[in-house]
C-alpha cells in the first residue's frame, strides 16, 4: 500500500444502511462488506451473523459467497468490511487482529456504546492497527 492510502469515500446513504444494520441487530455484533470501485464506495452488503453472538461475529458463508459473486459480475471489489460493536467502544479488538483474513481491506468498526453510533475505520496488522481517515459524501 502507498504511503498517502486513498481516502474511503462513503456515500451518506451507505453509512446510514450500514449504521442502521448495527442498530438493527443489536446486541448481537453484526457484519457486511462494501464494494465499490477505489476509493468510492457504490454497494453495501449486509451479511448474517454466523455466530449469532453478542461479543463476535463470523459471516454467513452463503451471504459472503453472494455478495463476492454480486461484485465480481460489476467488475467491483471489497473496499471495507464492517462489524458493530455493540457495547464497546469502536477500536479493534485482539480477536480483530487475529481473525483479520483480509489483510489491508480496511475495517468498519461501528459503535453502539453511546446514544449517537460512533464509526471508524482502521488498518489490521497482526500486532497492532492504524486509523485511516476517511470521507462521507451527500451523493
Amino acid at each position: 500500500m502507498s504511503d498517502s492510502p486513498r481516502i474511503l469515500t462513503l456515500p451518506r446513504a451507505i453509512h446510514d444502511a450500514m449504521v442502521e444494520h448495527c442498530v438493527r441487530e443489536a446486541p448481537l455484533e453484526c457484519c457486511g462488506i462494501l464494494g465499490g470501485f477505489p476509493p468510492l464506495v457504490s454497494s453495501f452488503h449486509p451479511l448474517r451473523n454466523a455466530s449469532a453472538s453478542e461479543t463476535r461475529y463470523d459471516a454467513d458463508p452463503r451471504d459472503l459467497i453472494a455478495a463476492v459473486n454480486s461484485l465480481r459480475a460489476r467488475g467491483a471489489e471489497i473496499l471495507a468490511i464492517y462489524h458493530s460493536h455493540p457495547r464497546w467502544a469502536a477500536i479493534p479488538s485482539q480477536t480483530d487482529l487475529r481473525e483479520n483474513y483480509y489483510g489491508e481491506v480496511p475495517r468498519i468498526i461501528v459503535s453502539l456504546l453511546n446514544s449517537e453510533p460512533e464509526v471508524r475505520i482502521w488498518r489490521l496488522d497482526p500486532q497492532s492497527f492504524e486509523e485511516l481517515p476517511w470521507r462521507l459524501t451527500e451523493e
